[in-house]
């Protein structure tokens, strides 16, 4: 890719508790369609890292980067309760998954409040791939959706598949609390080993993110979607990305080969390799990857 020139700069969009942050990307001579990235799952920031977990791939940085020598602008920000923008939710329990999709549909009318753009697409990854095909429906200003690595269950279904190999009592507990949580209702005991994962703070999220199923909102989504799949992703399932392909006639599949979940190049599926990848913040994006997105993006020029 060709070098170009690209202005990053702060930007906050505020909201009634508290302000969130972000940076905005633009290239010189920039197309008038404009990328809102939209974070994955958990304590990561606007770049894709996180002091929290020790991830550290600046995967969205990259991307915004690599965007921008496609001649995108982009915006990346740190979701309400992270990083910068830590203030705007200093409650848990008062989180929902409702906020950040309010969150990013609000930051599409941002952008396209924009006078240099014209168009807004959302890209999400991981589980901002399930934010954007919603917050897509509530603002009439984007004109497409990408998922990079998309979930392609309900966070119910991914729970009952991941904890369903625990050992008893501990399974027994998941899936009563899940029942549960998914019935809307809180549990106010659970085990003090599971309390990382199912404390009653952190319930009200689960339920209201429970609601979604991605298969739903792809199918009834107006806009046109590219979803972006790698071949080495151990968390999530090359099937759901075909499953989500294929619920809507406006989609389109792209399979990168040898991607892993953080849009690194992996050509092995054993936990160290794939590890060594979400802790090292030069190793360069997937080949293809933006390229891919990027025709996509030029066909909505």
């Amino acid at each position: 890719m060709a070098v170009v020139a690209s202005a990053s700069v702060p930007v906050t969009l505020s909201t009634d508790t508290g302000d969130i942050h972000g940076t905005l990307s633009v290239p010189d001579n920039a197309s008038r369609t404009a990328v809102l990235i939209i974070a994955g799952s958990g304590p990561t920031d606007r770049n894709g890292n996180s002091s929290v977990t020790g991830i550290a791939t600046n995967t969205y940085k990259m991307l915004a980067d690599s965007l921008a020598a496609h001649g995108y602008a982009s915006l990346r920000y740190d979701k309400r309760g992270i990083a910068a923008s830590a203030a705007a939710a200093t409650d848990e329990s008062q989180l929902t998954f409702d906020a950040y999709i309010d969150d990013a549909a609000a930051w599409a009318e941002w952008l396209a409040a924009d006078e240099r753009f014209d168009r807004v697409v959302l890209a999400g990854h991981s589980e901002g791939g399930l934010i954007a095909l919603v917050a897509a429906k509530r603002s009439d200003k984007v004109v497409a959706v990408v998922t990079l690595a998309g979930v392609g269950e309900s966070i119910d279904a991914t729970l009952r598949r991941q904890l369903g190999t625990q050992p008893e009592p501990y399974r027994s507990e998941c899936m009563r609390i899940i029942d549960e949580l998914k019935a809307g209702r809180t549990v106010s005991d659970p085990m003090p080993e599971l309390a990382a994962l199912f404390r009653p703070s952190v319930q009200p999220f689960l339920i209201s993110q429970m609601r979604y199923e991605p298969s739903t909102e792809v199918r009834t989504l107006s806009q046109p979607l590219l979803v972006v799949q790698g071949t080495t992703d151990i968390q999530i399932n090359l099937n759901d990305a075909i499953k989500l392909s294929t619920v809507n006639p406006r989609t389109r599949l792209a399979i990168v080969s040898e991607m892993n979940h953080v849009l690194k190049p992996c050509a092995s599926l054993d936990q160290q390799a794939q590890m060594m990848t979400y802790i090292n913040d030069t190793l360069p994006l997937a080949p293809t990857l933006v390229a891919t997105i990027a025709d996509f993006l030029s066909k909505l020029d």
